[in-house]
C-alpha cells in the first residue's frame, strides 16, 4: 500500500532538522567567535608589552606571564620547538594540544613578532600548561561532564522549540482540518450557504474557491439535467406521431398492399422510430435526480429477457443470425430498479441484433447474472467493425454508452470481453 505524504509530517520534520542544524551552526560559530575575540585580546596584550618594554639582546624579560625578546635565539625553547621563525608583524600563532575533539586544550602556546617604536624587533610569547591553569581547590571538571551539559543544554533547547513549534501547527492545522471537512460535506443543500470563516484569510479565499467551482460544476450540470429533460419529452411528440403514421400504413397496406421496396422502407421507419422511443426513454430517466428513482421491485429476468428478444426480432429480418435463449425460470426472479433493468437489457440485446449480420446470438441468464454473447460469421468486414457486438453506428453506440453510465449508477457489476468476431457483455443485477 502505497503511503501518501503528510504536509503536517513533512513541516514538522523540516523545522526541527532546519532548527537542529541552525543550532549546531550557531553554536560552532559561537564558539569559533568566542576564540577569536579571547586571541585578538591575547595580541592585543602582547602588543602592548611589546611597545614598553625595554629588552636587550641575551636579556629577555618576563611580564605577568610573558615572555619578551629581541632576538629569537632567546624565546624558550618550547615556543621554538612549535614554531617558525616569525616575519609578519602582529601575526598570533597558536598551538594547542587536546585528547579530544570537544575536550578543552591541555597546554597552549602563542607567539607574535612586533616592532617597538625605535624599529627595533620584538618577540613576545606565552606559554599555558594545564597545572598551572587547574584551581587550588576542588577537583577538575572532566571534558565528558562538560560534553554533558552541553548535550542537556542543547536537548533542552531543541524540546522548547519542539513543544512551541507542536502549538503552533496545532494552531494552524485546526482551521485547515475545519476547511476538509467543511469540503467533504458540501452537498447541494448546503452548497448555497456561504462558507464559515477558517481564521485565516489565505483559507477563507481557498474555500470560496472551493464553493464558487461546485456552484460552478452543479449549475452544469442542472442545465445539461434540463436539456436532456426538455429535448426528451419534445422528442416524445414527433416518435409517436411516427410510430402511429407507420402503424396506420401497416393498417392501410392490407387493403392495398405495398411493393417490396416500399415494404422494407416502412419497416426501416418502424425500427428507427422504436429505437428513437426507447433511447428517448433512457435519456429521461438518466435526466431525473438519484433521489427521483424507483424504488427496488420484483423482476423476472428470464421473462424480460424472452419478451424483449422477441420484441426487438424485427432487427433480424433478412439475416442469417441465430438467436439462442437460455434462462434459469427456477433462479429468475430478482430485487432490482425495473425501470433501470428494463433499459439496460433492452439497450444490450439491441445491439448485440443491430450489429450481428450473420452468425449467433447468445443470451445466458444465471440468477441475477446475464451473459449476451454475439459471433460474427461475417467475412466482409466493410460495413462492421472486428466485434459483432461493439458499435459502428453512432445512434446505438449512445445506447450503449448509456447503458453504461445507468450501470455504474446501480454499482452494477459490467464486464466486456471483445475479440475478433466475438463480443461478450455480462452484466449483474445483484
Amino acid at each position: 500500500m502505497k503511503i501518501r505524504p503528510s504536509l503536517r509530517l513533512y513541516f514538522f520534520v523540516s523545522m526541527m532538522l532546519l532548527s537542529s542544524l541552525m543550532a549546531i551552526g550557531f553554536s560552532f560559530l559561537s564558539v569559533n567567535y568566542f576564540t577569536d575575540g579571547l586571541d585578538k585580546g591575547l595580541n592585543g596584550v602582547m602588543h602592548a608589552l611589546s611597545q614598553s618594554a625595554e629588552v636587550k639582546n641575551g636579556q629577555p624579560k618576563e611580564m605577568i606571564g610573558f615572555k619578551i625578546a629581541s632576538r629569537w635565539e632567546d624565546v624558550p625553547n618550547e615556543i621554538k620547538k612549535r614554531f617558525i621563525k616569525p616575519t609578519e608583524r602582529g601575526i598570533l600563532q597558536k598551538s594547542q594540544e587536546k585528547t579530544a575533539f570537544f575536550s578543552m586544550p591541555k597546554d597552549l602556546y602563542f607567539v607574535v613578532y612586533f616592532e617597538n617604536p625605535a624599529g627595533e624587533a620584538r618577540y613576545v610569547s606565552r606559554i599555558m600548561l594545564e597545572e598551572n591553569r587547574l584551581p587550588k581547590k576542588g577537583k577538575p571538571e572532566k571534558p565528558i561532564q562538560r560534553l554533558l551539559w552541553i548535550a542537556l543544554t542543547g536537548i533542552t533547547a531543541i524540546a522548547l522549540f519542539t513543544f512551541f513549534l507542536f502549538m503552533v501547527m496545532k494552531k494552524i492545522a485546526k482551521p485547515v482540518e475545519s476547511l476538509r471537512g467543511w469540503a467533504k460535506s458540501l452537498n447541494q443543500t448546503n452548497l448555497q450557504q456561504a462558507p464559515p470563516d477558517f481564521t485565516y484569510n489565505e483559507l477563507n479565499t481557498l474555500a470560496t474557491l472551493v464553493r464558487s467551482s461546485l456552484l460552478s460544476a452543479h449549475d452544469s450540470l442542472e442545465r445539461e439535467q434540463r436539456f436532456l429533460s426538455y429535448a426528451s419529452h419534445e422528442l416524445r411528440t414527433p416518435i409517436s406521431v411516427i410510430r402511429s403514421n407507420v402503424e396506420l400504413l401497416n393498417r392501410l397496406s392490407e387493403k392495398a398492399p405495398l411493393s417490396d421496396k416500399q415494404q422494407l422502407t416502412l419497416q426501416r421507419i418502424e425500427r428507427a422510430g422504436l429505437t428513437m422511443s426507447d433511447l428517448t426513454e433512457t435519456l429521461l430517466w438518466l435526466s431525473r435526480n438519484d433521489d427521483q428513482q424507483g424504488s427496488p421491485g420484483p423482476v423476472n429476468l428470464a421473462e424480460k429477457i424472452t419478451t424483449l428478444g422477441n420484441e426487438l426480432d424485427y432487427l433480424l429480418n433478412s439475416k442469417q443470425v441465430d438467436v439462442l435463449i437460455n434462462t434459469d425460470n427456477q433462479s429468475a426472479t430478482i430485487n432490482t430498479e425495473a425501470t433501470a433493468c428494463h433499459i439496460v437489457l433492452t439497450n444490450l440485446i439491441r445491439n448485440a441484433y443491430q450489429h450481428t449480420q450473420q452468425g449467433q446470438v447468445r443470451i445466458t441468464q444465471q440468477g441475477s447474472r446475464v451473459i449476451i454473447v454475439n459471433s460474427s460469421a461475417q467475412t466482409d468486414t466493410s460495413h462492421v467493425t472486428n466485434s459483432a457486438n461493439k458499435p459502428t453506428n453512432i445512434g446505438y453506440g449512445l445506447g450503449l454508452e448509456l447503458s453504461e453510465k445507468i450501470i455504474k449508477r446501480h454499482g452494477w457489476v459490467y464486464e466486456v470481453n471483445d475479440m475478433p468476431g466475438r463480443y461478450e457483455v455480462v452484466v449483474d443485477f445483484s
